[in-house]
Formats: C-alpha cells, sequence, structure tokens
C-alpha cells in the first residue's frame, strides 16, 4: 500500500492563495477573450460562407480554407495560427449552431 509523504504537502494558506488567484486571473481571462473570440467566430463564419446568390449547397466559400488558414497565421504572432484541420471543425461547428 502507497502512503502519501504528509511533510511533502504545501501549506494549506499557500494553496488556497495561489489557487484564488489563477481563479481571478482566469476569470478576467476569459472575460477578456470573449468579444474577441465571438468577432472572430463571425468574421470566419462570414468567409466560410457562400457569396451572394450562390446556393450553400455548392460548397463554395467566400474565402478559401487554405487562405482562411495563411490568413490566421499572418495574424498570429507565434506564426502558426490555425490548422486546417481546426479551421473545418470550428466553421463544422459555427454552421451547426446555426
Amino acid at each position: 500500500m502507497f502512503m502519501k509523504n504528509p511533510g511533502r504537502l504545501p501549506p494549506k494558506e499557500q494553496r488556497i492563495a495561489a489557487e484564488n488567484a489563477l481563479l481571478e486571473a482566469a476569470r478576467a481571462y476569459y472575460e477578456a477573450i470573449a468579444e474577441p473570440t465571438r468577432k472572430f467566430n463571425e468574421a470566419l463564419a462570414a468567409a466560410a460562407g457562400p457569396p451572394e446568390g450562390v446556393p450553400a449547397s455548392d460548397k463554395k466559400s467566400l474565402v478559401t480554407r487554405r487562405r482562411m488558414v495563411e490568413i490566421t497565421k499572418e495574424a498570429d504572432p507565434a506564426g502558426e495560427g490555425l490548422s486546417l484541420y481546426t479551421l473545418l471543425k470550428v466553421v463544422s461547428d459555427l454552421t451547426q449552431e446555426e
């Protein structure tokens, strides 16, 4: 049977303070990204939608998927952007919500 070493537990006060700091930072982070995420998703859905006058069943998008990947890479400071598969998944999820 394995027993924890009680001498290695962090002090309760430090753990609680760290948890509270993390919770506060996480709330601020998610609050800060909520509006930009909504705008990004709207723009992505619009770019992935068909041009005016073209039925959605034709599977044509206003901006090609490859170009959307290139745009996200250009905008990302790290240069990573979204992969094609991630982009397709996000667009699929957005169109399912409609």
